[in-house]
């Protein structure tokens, strides 16, 4: 084997031992997008993954490739929630019309398990929303407000908690999950703000060199905007709403750091993004656990 051949064994490995972590099977396909290297085709990919499939490295069963630790049933896992998940992105596609009404929204996108086309039966909408500048924390305080009000708190279909203007595109951590988890964002209104998103995070190309991002068409909603929009708009222009944005703001990490006051600054910086363009949040971060186990995983292989 030459060297060539066993790197790419390696990224193989590596690349379906990440994906074990969500319980992932992976086609040829998938192995070559999410690879950490170039300058080899997909079928030079699938080759080397029968190869390692023959050596007991990888188990293949139907199209998808995993570890030999895990049970065959994993596909039929896999395939069940891509059923669910085809569902869920046609109720996504409903709450994303509605949300679209809501002032100062200005695109739609979707990101966690569903935008990688599976999802449990336990698992969220969850989006992904894109606001006028200065316009984040209210665009959040409403959406917000609609959802405790009106669907009594529920985040099953209407899990908003990532909000965004076109200034804050740029992820700040970049890292093997960070990338994957843009690379699969999907875009549900305004395919330019998604083509906008994804040029402002070329840095994925570092961890993912063959990702090739397109948007899904038939995913896209109506790209305009609704009459109600532009009129509650023209309304609420009416009142300084840039000094409203920031108090807001304030308001919110006030909430968190009380809420969350058992934390140091520095884990409640890594849990939480509060700025003017940005507005995310993760209690339960699971990035660091999931590099952490990624890591071991690999040094325990000997793939590292």
């Amino acid at each position: 084997m030459t060297n060539s051949d066993e790197m790419l064994s390696k990224n193989i490995l590596k690349t379906v031992v990440y994906f074990d972590l969500f319980d992932y099977p992976l086609t040829a396909e998938q192995l070559f997008a999410f690879l950490p290297q170039n300058s080899v085709s997909v079928d030079v990919v699938k080759r080397t993954a029968e190869i390692l499939v023959s050596k007991s490295e990888l188990v293949k069963e139907r199209e998808f490739f995993f570890l030999p630790t895990r049970k065959k049933d994993i596909v039929d896992r896999r395939t069940d929630e891509e059923r669910y998940a085809r569902r869920m992105l046609t109720i996504a596609r409903l709450f994303s019309s509605f949300i679209k009404r809501f002032p100062f929204v200005r695109a739609i996108f979707l990101t966690g398990s569903l935008s990688k086309n599976v999802v449990d039966r336990s698992g969220d909408i969850d989006f992904m929303i894109v606001t006028a500048p200065n316009r984040v924390w209210i665009c959040r305080t409403l959406l917000t407000a609609f959802r405790k009000i009106f669907l009594f708190g529920s985040k099953k279909y209407f899990c908003t908690n990532y909000y965004v203007t076109a200034n804050g595109f740029s992820h700040q951590r970049r890292n093997l999950y960070a990338a994957i988890e843009v690379v699969t964002t999907k875009a549900v209104w305004n395919e330019s703000a998604f083509d906008e998103f994804q040029s402002s995070n070329v840095w994925t190309k570092e961890f993912l060199p063959n990702s090739c991002i397109e948007p899904d068409k038939r995913l896209l909603i109506s790209p305009s905007r609704s009459f109600f929009q532009r009129v509650c708009e023209f309304v609420l222009d009416l009142f300084p709403l840039d000094a409203l944005d920031a108090r807001l703001m304030e308001m919110h990490r006030a909430h968190w750091r009380n809420q969350f006051s058992s934390v140091d600054a520095d884990q409640f910086n890594s849990m939480f993004i509060i700025s003017p363009d940005v507005s995310a949040g993760w209690p339960e971060d699971r990035q660091g656990p999931v590099l952490e186990q990624f890591r071991r995983k690999v040094s325990s292989l000997g793939i590292g």
